[in-house]
């Protein structure tokens, strides 16, 4: 059995033992306090957008826009979302504004064709493994691993998740990469494949095969996941445990890779941690993307279920396992792990409560009022603000970046070839 097939083991006795009773949450709200909650949030917006107009960005130089942008974004998620300034301290400081705008410039170098939305994608990751840096004691930056393993997001799972192309053609390109990732030097049929393989060169250059064999072992072993989750498209039977197995293993190798990218070596109990902290991201993704999953005929534990599949209950247990998995992160010893940790709880589960607020078809009007309450914002307001755009970290991701140009400049040596 190897250590992945352990690892799934492991959490999935955690998740079968989960609770599925409704969880408990540190904090509610009044319909009085959601509404100056709302209106702060309307106000920031209004800030933003004055920040971002033309005339304000030429008067801006030398890094004022910059500066004004931030005690922003500090106001937007202290008063509205309730963040702690422990929390904001971590994601506001100067080492993690850095490789924000550190890796912009080199995502949009390295793939000047790629939109925002997917230097966004791969953002994601960025502070995933700037979290696992700060987690393990090492220096929160982009090194070359960190900036292609983020960069292999927006290429690959967006060409797995491209529905123009036949399920033989992602096989043949499955296979390809598989090869490339084992070491083998062979000829990119597209561009897509040119760019991937680049990325894996950048991972080699940091981490030479013979001296870092985890590395590649954990590479193997996401893309083994992701090529396995192709079983789910078109909800074909499968199963309920081997669905969980299949996301649990996707979800799980993902940031077990981080990891490996940030450290280059783990222990046995730091490695089970990550690929816990890993299911509990895909279980999220999974709720945030139930609508396109259904849509999409991908079958997950919370899409393509049939009517008298009580949804509720997989949401409960997510936030129940997701809690427990979190717990094993404590096996790190960073300096601000208790901070960390709940800047992490605090984000996910203000997102999976979000989430839900946008996908309230599958969701009984009880769990809806009983969640709601636990949000800063009402759902409706939720929804409103989402129809107005895809995303609002999206959006405030471009308001900070449309605004680059004028005041960053990109830093020295910031290509690796």
């Amino acid at each position: 059995m190897t250590a992945v097939q352990l690892h799934i083991d492991h959490f999935i006795g955690i998740w079968d033992k989960s609770p599925v009773d409704f969880p408990l949450f540190p904090r509610s709200y009044s319909a009085e306090e959601q509404n100056e909650r709302e209106g702060r949030f309307s106000a920031i917006q209004e800030k933003l957008k004055k920040l971002q107009s033309k005339k304000n960005r030429r008067a801006l130089k030398d890094g004022d826009a910059g500066k004004s942008f931030f005690p922003v974004f500090r106001d937007f998620m202290e008063s509205v979302f309730d963040f702690e300034p422990a929390h904001l301290e971590i994601i506001l400081s100067d080492s993690f504004k850095n490789v924000s705008k550190d890796f912009f410039y080199k995502a949009r170098q390295f793939g000047p064709e790629l939109s925002p939305e997917s230097i966004y994608q791969g953002l994601r990751n960025v502070w995933i493994m700037n979290g696992l840096q700060l987690m393990m004691g090492v220096p929160v930056e982009i090194t070359p691993s960190v900036f292609a393993y983020s960069m292999i997001y927006p290429y690959s799972d967006n060409l797995l998740d491209d529905a123009s192309l036949s399920a033989k053609e992602k096989k043949a390109f499955s296979e390809r990469f598989s090869r490339r990732l084992h070491g083998e030097l062979i000829v990119p049929m597209n561009f897509t494949e040119l760019q991937l393989f680049r990325l894996v060169s950048m991972i080699e250059s940091q981490f030479p095969r013979k001296d870092f064999p985890g590395v590649y072992e954990s590479l193997y072993a996401i893309h083994g996941g992701q090529t396995r989750s192709l079983e789910l498209i078109n909800c074909n039977g499968l199963e309920e445990k081997v669905v969980a197995e299949i996301c649990f293993e996707k979800g799980g190798a993902s940031v077990l890779a981080d990891g490996y990218l940030v450290a280059g070596r783990l222990s046995p109990e730091q490695e089970r941690a990550l690929f816990g902290y890993g299911v509990y991201l895909q279980l999220l993704d999974d709720i945030q993307d139930i609508k396109e999953d259904t849509a999409g005929n991908t079958k997950t534990l919370f899409a393509c279920r049939g009517a008298s599949v009580n949804l509720e209950t997989f949401l409960y247990k997510t936030i129940h396992f997701g809690r427990k998995a979190m717990e094993e992160l404590r096996c790190f010893d960073g300096t601000e792990m208790n901070s960390m940790l709940g800047l992490m709880n605090r984000s996910i589960e203000s997102m999976t409560i979000e989430s839900v607020g946008l996908n309230l078809e599958p969701f009984s009007d009880e769990c809806l009022h009983n969640l709601e309450v636990h949000s800063p914002l009402r759902f409706e307001y939720l929804r409103i603000k989402k129809s107005k755009s895809k995303s609002q970290r999206l959006s405030l991701f471009k308001k900070y970046f449309e605004q680059a140009p004028d005041w960053v400049t990109l830093p020295k040596n910031s290509t690796w070839n």
